[in-house]
């Protein structure tokens, strides 16, 4: 599973997750980092390939979900971090552990407004 758009901003790669974000309310462009989505959303085997595209998509959904309770309606300029539970992608854990992730809303380079979820000292 890719995310669709990919843009380079402030020497962050990130990965635009604007579609499935609208599932959870979400009415601005989400971008995530590229840090979050290999930690947080992917799940690579071995051979560095994509092994269950469905869990990946259920992998996103949790942290959107997260992401929209801890935005709780405010729309601009606004930074929070919050934590989700996930299996770490390092192909030998199997057990949750807490990761703490930073939501970012603010206006892009074209006065738009957008949200970031990156991790907090990124």
């Amino acid at each position: 599973m890719q995310s669709s758009a990919q843009f380079q901003h402030a020497h962050t790669f990130q990965r635009n997750v604007s579609s499935t974000a609208r599932l959870f309310n979400f009415n601005r462009p989400v971008y995530m980092s590229d840090s979050v989505w290999r930690d947080c959303v992917e799940l690579a085997d071995a051979k560095g390939r994509i092994s269950d595209e469905l869990a990946v998509l259920q992998r996103l959904r949790h942290v959107l979900f997260m992401a929209s309770t801890a935005l709780h309606g405010r729309v601009i300029d606004l930074e929070c971090e919050f934590s989700i539970q996930r299996v770490p992608n390092d192909g030998k854990s199997s057990r949750p552990r807490p990761v703490r992730l930073k939501l970012i809303t603010n206006s892009s380079d074209q006065n738009q407004p957008q949200v970031t979820i990156q991790h907090p000292e990124e």
